[in-house]
């Protein structure tokens, strides 16, 4: 289907769903890694493409900083 749609043009709706899911699989797995870390939080968060070879396969990576984000606890005063 996929390859009927890029002939005519615009958006390859077929790809572009299977990005975007690659996309969230790269998101959620760096959350599962910071969770496991006892992270609570990612800041920095960047997500990268790149082909891989002369393949027609891309490569999503997902990176940044886990860290754990406390509340201020309540008899703690701020300036």
């Amino acid at each position: 289907m996929g390859g009927i749609e890029s002939m005519i043009g615009g958006e390859v709706t077929a790809f572009s769903s299977e990005i975007e899911k690659a996309r969230w699989e790269a998101i959620d797995r760096i959350r599962s890694r910071a969770k496991a870390m006892g992270a609570n939080a990612i800041i920095g968060l960047d997500v990268e493409t790149s082909s891989i070879g002369q393949s027609n396969a891309v490569l999503f990576s997902a990176t940044g900083t886990a860290v754990l984000i406390e509340q201020e606890s309540s008899n703690e005063t701020t300036n």
